[in-house]
This record gives structure tokens, sequence and C-alpha cells, in this order.
């Protein structure tokens, strides 16, 4: 069983992120308040109990507030997760999205290069391992619809809201 994973928090418009990490990155992360399930999920999906870091490398804070700020890169560890190679191109195309914009579904398996795929392009949201740092409340349905998020569909409002995206989404997808 591994060993190495620690975990901090971090507050997001959406709520407490526990944001889990090892030494190759970002590894887990959850929306919530509850310790105990992100620690459940943790042993679940990645067979070990996180550590709660209580002072966390500064540049691993740093790195995690660039990136809900300013949408700035980080590292994250996606390999204990067996992904394949589509799931794993649906995630970069996602992470590129930029702040204060959003795609849809079928925009990003266009852009993946499996046009027609925006259900298996939702399967991935779905099952996001790292939700708001790889940011897939930035993907909306057709149509102007938001569409779901887990665990509630007002955090992905709000933190859609907190980017600007809602206005540029509502502004642009009308005119198209």
């Amino acid at each position: 069983m591994r060993e190495d994973i620690r975990y901090t928090t971090v507050d997001t418009p959406g709520g407490q992120l526990f944001v889990g990490y090892d030494e190759n990155g970002i590894c887990v992360a959850m929306l919530g308040d509850s310790e105990q399930a992100f620690v459940e999920r943790a042993l679940d999906e990645l067979g070990c109990v996180p550590t709660y870091d209580a002072d966390p490398p500064r540049e691993i804070l740093a790195a995690i507030e660039d990136r809900l700020q300013h949408n700035g890169p980080i590292r994250f560890n996606l390999e204990p997760y067996g992904y394949t190679p589509f799931q794993r191109a649906v995630l970069e195309a996602v992470v590129a999205i930029p702040r204060g914009e959003v795609r849809t579904y079928g925009e990003v398996a266009l852009e993946v290069g499996h046009p027609g795929a925006a259900r298996a392009v939702g399967e991935v949201m779905r099952t996001n391992r790292i939700p708001v740092l790889i940011p897939c409340h930035r993907v909306v349905r057709s149509g102007g619809d938001i569409g779901r998020y887990s665990p509630d569909p007002t955090i992905k409002r709000r933190l859609l809201a907190a980017e600007g995206a809602l206005d540029s989404m509502f502004s642009t997808r009308l005119a198209r």
C-alpha cells in the first residue's frame, strides 16, 4: 500500500477543496467539508490513507493558488488511474480551457479528434478525480445549459460565476 500521499485544503468559490499530492504532482482532489469522505476516497482510489500536511511545501500551495486564480500550470499525477489515451486527451484539453471560458462536451470531443463522442467526454468529466484544478466545471451542454455537477450543480454555477464565465458563456453562445 502507498503511504506517500499528503493533502492540504484550500478555499474555492465552490467550497473547501481537499488536494492530495505526492512527489509526482496532484493526484486527487475533492470538494466538500468532510475530511473523512476525502480520506476514504483516496483510500478507495489510490490504495492509501493520505496524511494531512499542516505545513505543505510553499511551491505546492503557490501552484494551487496560481491555478485557481490565473489558470497557471500545475503538475498532475494521473498515473494511478490507468486512463486510456482518449481519457487523457480529454483531461488535457479541459486543463487548457482558459479561466472565464467554457467549452461544450461536443467541442471537447472534436478537439481531441473524436467528433460525436460528447457523451464519452461527459463520462470523463463525471469521473474527474481532480475537480476544480482540472476544471470540469468549464465543460457545459450545448444550448447554454451548464449541466450537472457532482456533488451539487449549484457549485458549478458558483465556480463559473466566480471566473466570469457565465456572462461570457451566454453572450458567446447567444451570438452563434
